[in-house]
Parts: C-alpha cells; structure tokens; sequence
C-alpha cells in the first residue's frame, strides 16, 4: 500500500482546489488506449515472472516514521469518534427508556388523577342534588303558602263583593221602579219633604216645613264647619 506525506498531501490538496475553480474542458482523443490482455487467474505463474523480485521503493526513516505517526493518529481519531458514537447512541437509548418510563408514570399519574376527579364529580353530585332537592322543597313551600293566600284573598274579596251587592239589594229596595210607583207617590203627598232653609244673624237655621231625615243635622254639620274655619 502506498503512503502519501504530509507535504505532498497538502500540495494534492492544493491542486485539487485550484482544478474545482478551473473551468472543465472536453478533449477529443485521436485513439483509444487499449487495455493490456491478462492472464486468467486460475493459470500459474508465467515462466518468465516466475523468479522475478519486485522493488519497492526507498522510503528514509524519517517518511517511514511520519507514516506510522500519521496511521496512528488517524486509527485513534477514527477510534475516539467510534467511542463517541457509541456513547451517543447509549445515551440516546437510555434517554429514550427514561423517557417511555416517564410516559408511563406520567399516564399512571393521570389515571390516580382521573379517579380523584371521578370521586370529586360524585361528591359533588350528591351536594348538588341535596341542595337542589332543598331548593325545590322551599320552592313547593312558597308555592303552597301562595296558594293558601292567594286563596284567603279570593274569599275575603268574594265576601267584600257579596256585602256590596247585599247593600246595593237593600239601595234598590228604596228605588222608584214602574211597579211601585202609585205608592211613592201617594206616600210623598202624605209626607212632604222641603230642602229649602234659612239663616238668621244668629247662626239659626230655620227650615219651611218637614224637611228630609238626616237633612238638617248634615246643614248643621256643614254650618260648623265653616264657622270653625
């Protein structure tokens, strides 16, 4: 295998970017190179390479020990990033499990989180329909005292109703109707009423003839008032 030096690596290195910023040509060939005919594999050795020693270059001990150096310090870089990798690759795992535990727990928690709130919804629905329950009983029981009265004041205005229309039956005993009209008549000759009166200077209210009942003491009555006032 051959080794390539550090100078002469940089120097590739070099080349190669000044050819990416060369703009690429094609070039026509005139003939085609022909590739030299080998062997079958399954032949032995030609006779005449039979004996033949291949020379390998002279490499210094110099080259020789900047190749080992440059080995060394590839397989170990190649070594630690391999370690690295692994240690990712471990850490992610395990970061990973902790992870699906932590899934499991925190779905645990939720479950024992779902139970107390089922039992917080019950204790909470028994309050409610206790309440409920009380405020339908008041409800009923203000209805009921509406009832009683509202009851009480229907017979207290049909009582009031049934007393007007008894006094106004009694009123219309004393009306002139066609029936009895002859009679009133007859009893208001025989029992004349006058409404005329008069005053002396001394306050005395003198009436001409029978005046009507109750008549005077409300003249009376309304002769006070205005001297009190």
């Amino acid at each position: 295998m051959a080794f390539i030096s550090r100078v002469s690596f940089s120097t590739f290195l070099k080349l190669r970017e000044a050819s990416v910023k060369i703009p690429s040509t094609y070039v026509q060939l005139r003939w085609l190179k022909k590739e030299p005919k080998r062997k079958p594999k399954w032949l032995p050795t030609a006779p005449s390479k039979l004996y033949r020693i291949i020379e390998h270059p002279y490499v210094s001990p110099e080259e020789k020990q900047l190749q080992l150096d440059l080995h060394e310090e590839y397989y170990t870089q190649i070594e630690s990033m391999r370690k690295m990798f692994q240690e990712e690759l471990a850490q992610k795992n395990k970061e990973e499990g902790k992870t699906l535990k932590g899934q499991q727990e925190e779905e645990e928690k939720f479950l024992l989180l779902l139970e107390e709130n089922k039992k917080e919804n019950e204790r909470i629905k028994v309050i409610r329909e206790a309440t409920i329950e009380k405020l339908f009983q008041e409800q009923q029981l203000e209805f009921m005292q509406l009832e009683e009265s509202r009851k009480i004041q229907e017979q207290e205005t049909k009582a009031r109703i049934e007393k007007i229309v008894r006094e106004q039956k009694e009123i219309t005993k004393s009306y002139i109707t066609h029936s009895n009209l002859d009679e009133a008549v007859e009893r208001a000759l025989d029992s004349p009423r006058n409404f005329n009166f008069t005053i002396d200077v001394n306050g005395k209210v003198n009436f001409e003839g029978n005046p009507p009942p109750d008549f005077e003491e409300d003249i009376k009555q309304r002769i006070a008032q205005s001297a009190e006032k």
